[in-house]
């Protein structure tokens, strides 16, 4: 009643080709439809997807040459013009309603994805954010988006990782820099030691790149946290 209550008031639209909507959405049928999904094939730790006729898995030849902390990387969405556009406003613009569409976009993850079939006791943990970024952004995204993963998963959330220092941008350094830029950043909070000890956690955030931000957070989580795997799950695979 709410939700028809604001569509008559405030009608939504679409968030890329503005179409009308209902129901509290905030993306129509067919734009949702369109965003290209990161399918088969695509490597087994990175989740970069490839082109090509691979039939079996495999690990792409960055992943090779990398010990990962954490066992794989799924993203729902690969790499496109209106997944960006959207990961922008979200992150950026303070979109945090979308939250929830690409929460759902997460959620076919484990429809699609075997290796998530099976896990049914996992923990949702979102990457931290600086709290002057925080600050400035007015909320965390991989916050709401693990959040709104909660509500539609059932699986427990816990902010349970804080992060004790800014680290400049990092969108154009190689990964080695980025792991020496993030070292000492994170740290767990102790309160949440006892519940994640043997856990599985599945670590959220808005976009997956190098791997580097997700690799420093899965050392915290197994070397202080004693969790037993953590897989990490983003909307978007930049």
């Amino acid at each position: 009643m709410w939700l028809r209550l604001l569509d008559f008031i405030y009608p939504a639209l679409c968030e890329i080709c503005e179409t009308e909507l209902q129901n509290g959405k905030s993306l129509c049928d067919s734009c949702r439809s369109d965003l290209p999904r990161v399918i088969p094939p695509f490597c087994e730790r990175c989740g970069e997807p490839f082109e090509g006729a691979i039939s079996e898995t495999f690990q792409c030849p960055n992943c090779r040459e990398i010990d990962f902390t954490f066992e794989f990387a799924r993203a729902s969405l690969s790499s496109s013009e209106d997944g960006r556009f959207l990961i922008h406003r979200f992150k950026y613009l303070r979109r945090f309603y979308l939250a929830s569409e690409l929460a759902e976009l997460i959620r076919e993850i484990f429809e699609n994805d075997q290796r998530l079939g099976k896990i049914t006791d996992a923990i949702l943990i979102p990457v931290p954010l600086f709290w002057w970024r925080r600050q400035v952004r007015t909320a965390n995204q991989a916050l709401e988006l693990a959040r709104q993963l909660s509500k539609i998963s059932n699986l427990p959330m816990m902010d349970a990782l804080k992060r004790t220092r800014h680290t400049t941008t990092q969108t154009r350094l190689p990964r080695k820099i980025r792991l020496k830029n993030l070292r000492g950043a994170f740290t767990l909070r102790p309160k949440f030691n006892d519940e994640l000890k043997g856990k599985t956690v599945f670590l959220i955030d808005d976009v997956f790149t190098t791997g580097s931000t997700a690799e420093e957070c899965a050392r915290i989580l197994k070397k202080d946290g004693a969790v037993s795997q953590v897989i990490v799950l983003t909307a978007l695979r930049g």
